[in-house]
Formats: structure tokens, C-alpha cells, sequence
């Protein structure tokens, strides 16, 4: 179904003729055609559907155990899949979904993921999308503070008109700095990967945050 106009749980939007489904409403898909304002209500109210809708399915793979609290430990000890071991992976306006949801589940308190690699975009707006529950901090230690962000690799194309280096800086800044490996491929124009440097960068970045231990074998290696 569509969730174009309705008020019923969140739902992907639905295109019209029949030509499937896409992640939220980058464009005015039902009257003039044009690309949203990255600001418009619609853009943001169907992106924050996504994110609910992916978070929901991450959140039931993992038992709904991954708040960073005290049941931290047991959490991750008896979910069917750990958040460290989940990694993301979108291109343009999946890419804009993932990084949301990771932004997301860091204000939500919730523990980081494996990683999350975004090819060509990431988060255009600053702050959190209408209606998401911030958890400002959680009580593990005594101290208040958000939840840990999901490291992030963003890959740009220099010759990209749609989301330009620029756009990839801003998302770094809306984001978590510090969390956000930006990797800018020269000649490159609004494409998936395509390069042996993007790979290498994607390669790279997995590399070193795949998991090489299973919790409950100790010091087994997998």
C-alpha cells in the first residue's frame, strides 16, 4: 500500500503507474515532478518512515536488546544478531536512509553497529527528523551522555552534481565528525562503485571493524 496522503503505519512510498516502490519522497512524485527541498515536510516525514520501518526489522533481528544500559552484556549475549556484527550499505538515497538511521539510533541511545558504507550520499539536514525520540542519555555509568555512533565510510564523486564533496562534508558535520571517513573519488559522477579506489576504500574500512571473535566461544577464534 501507499503511504501517500494516509495516516496508517509507516510504509515505503509507493510510485505512481505502478513502477514499485522507493525509500521516501526525494521528488514530488504524485503532481509536478520536481525535486523536494531538502526541508520539505513530505521529504522528511516519508524519510523518517523509512528509518522507523528499517530500525524495526534491525530492532526484531536483535531481540530489541540494544540499548546501551545496564542489560548491555545480556543483550548482546543472547540476541540472534549483534549489532557489531550488522553492517549497512546504501547508494544515493539508500545511503541517505542509512546514515539516517544510524543518526537515529545514536540519539535513540542505542548501541552502534558493525558499520555503515554510503556511496554517493548521507544526511542533508542538521538535527533529528520530526518525531524521532531522542534519548539524550542513558544511565550505565552516572554519567549522561548520548548513545556511541556507527562508524561511518561516505565515498564521493569529485564530478558529482547530485551529491557533491560538499554535500559529503556537510553530512560529515551533521553527523559525528569523528565517526565519518570520507573517501573522494576523482572524476567520478553520480554512479555505485566503480573504481578499484572505492573498493580498496570499502575494503578498508571493513577490514578492520569485521568482528574476527564469537562472544560466547571466548577467545576462539571464528
Amino acid at each position: 500500500g501507499s503511504n501517500h496522503g494516509g495516516k496508517d503505519s509507516p510504509q515505503f512510498v509507493e510510485l505512481p503507474f505502478g513502477l514499485g516502490h522507493t525509500w521516501f519522497e526525494e521528488m514530488d512524485y504524485f503532481s509536478s515532478g520536481e525535486t523536494l527541498p531538502l526541508d520539505h515536510p513530505r521529504r522528511l516525514t516519508s524519510l523518517e518512515q523509512a528509518v522507523e520501518l528499517v530500525d524495526s526489522l534491525l530492532r526484531s533481528l536483535m531481540g530489541h536488546g540494544d540499548l546501551e544500559d545496564e542489560n548491555e552484556t545480556h543483550a548482546v549475549t543472547t540476541s540472534s544478531w549483534v549489532p557489531e556484527r550488522i553492517f549497512l550499505f546504501g547508494f544515493s538515497a539508500g545511503a541517505c536512509l542509512v546514515m539516517g538511521l544510524c543518526r537515529a539510533r545514536r540519539d535513540a541511545g542505542r548501541m552502534p553497529l558493525g558499520g555503515a558504507v554510503c556511496v554517493a550520499g548521507g544526511i542533508r539536514t542538521e538535527g533529528k527528523l520530526p518525531g524521532t525520540k531522542r534519548k539524550d542519555w542513558v544511565d550505565i555509568d552516572g554519567y549522561a551522555r548520548r548513545g556511541r555512533a556507527t562508524d561511518v565510510l561516505i565515498t564521493v564523486g569529485m564530478k558529482d552534481p547530485t551529491y557533491t564533496k560538499e554535500a559529503a562534508q556537510a553530512s560529515k558535520r551533521f553527523y559525528c565528525p569523528l565517526s565519518v571517513q570520507l573517501h573522494l573519488q576523482k572524476g567520478k559522477r553520480h554512479s555505485m562503485i566503480e573504481s578499484e579506489g572505492e573498493m580498496r576504500a570499502v575494503m578498508e574500512f571493513l577490514s578492520k571493524r569485521l568482528v574476527r571473535r564469537t562472544v560466547s566461544m571466548g577467545s576462539h577464534c571464528n
